[in-house]
């Protein structure tokens, strides 16, 4: 058994029991399991779209016009139709999911989404991040809007930045008692609900057309940038099964890959650095690759064509 794999058992054999006190926990107050929440309508969406969203990009060849229906869709299906179909709203958001249960627990409803995005990122690198996740589809149809000038930031600022917010909310957590994403939770727009004091709203207005804005030069900034979803499933990403990979022996380091993509996390790979910059599945790099030296697959399994 390889090292990878002997980590993902250890990490399902210590979660199965906090998701055994978790369900019993629940069970006391509202009668729903941990499989009442995973398997309930929502989710069900979720896994269906994510594998034919995965499915798609791998027989399409991650074709631009492929990669846009799905960001749209991912957009529409979990952040507009549920206005019509509540079934369908992803509630608790990835945010509240990772962030809340500092606060009140590791509850089912908020374990059901850490594991359901868990299960994803680990069959396929950001498994639901890179599919089915309104808000990073929301931004990355933003980033598609042609401009002059696109901008990259490197990943260790970025992540350290993400790093860092996540301190200061443990920080926040510890000594106040509350959240301090509640101040820039993306999640909340597609609540569509703006019923808030003036202050809080103004805030979150403000917040908004910053994050948005930024959505159109810089590549998905609040997956890169906040999220703390994001750096949940960066670290599962490492582990994930289906990747983008290179195959070393027609990579002539022309760096056309790394000039086209959108985020900065090409390089990591390219260099084959032990820690992955997060990969969201657009596909620019494998577009741009005229010699088919990276390409989406499973690990020892290098394409030829």
């Amino acid at each position: 058994m390889t090292s990878k794999r002997k980590l993902f058992v250890t990490f399902i054999l210590l979660l199965f029991p906090i998701m055994l006190l978790a369900q019993e926990h629940e069970n006391m107050k509202s009668g729903k399991s941990l499989w009442d929440f995973l398997l309930s309508a929502k989710y069900l969406f979720v896994y269906a779209f994510a594998c034919i969203s995965i499915a798609s990009l791998w027989y399409s060849k991650f074709s631009p016009k492929t990669r846009l229906v799905i960001v749209a869709s991912s957009f529409i299906v979990f952040g507009v139709l549920p206005l019509f179909f509540p079934l369908l709203f992803i509630t608790p958001s990835p945010v509240c999911a990772t962030t809340k249960p500092f606060l009140f627990g590791l509850k089912p409803q908020f374990l059901a989404t850490l594991s359901a995005v868990g299960i994803l990122s680990l069959i396929s690198v950001k498994g639901f991040c890179s599919t089915a996740c309104p808000v990073g589809g929301l931004q990355e149809l933003l980033y598609k809007i042609p401009v002059f000038k696109k901008f990259k930031t490197p990943f260790r600022i970025t992540n350290t930045f993400r790093v860092i917010l996540f301190v200061v909310f443990l920080f926040v957590v510890v000594t106040l008692k509350t959240s301090s994403y509640f101040y820039y939770n993306l999640f909340d727009l597609i609540h569509w609900e703006f019923d808030m004091p003036l202050f809080d709203l103004i805030e979150f207005i403000v917040f908004l057309v910053l994050i948005l804005s930024a959505s159109v030069f810089l590549f998905k900034p609040f997956c890169y940038f906040i999220c703390p979803m994001g750096l949940f499933t960066w670290i599962l990403e490492h582990f994930s099964f289906f990747k983008i990979r290179l195959n070393k022996e027609k990579c002539n380091g022309c760096g056309a890959c790394q000039k086209e993509a959108p985020c900065s996390s090409v390089k990591s790979i390219v260099d084959g650095s032990l820690i992955r910059g997060d990969c969201h599945l657009c596909g620019a790099c494998l577009n741009s690759c005229k010699f088919g030296a990276l390409y989406y697959g499973a690990p020892g399994k290098q394409k030829n064509n």
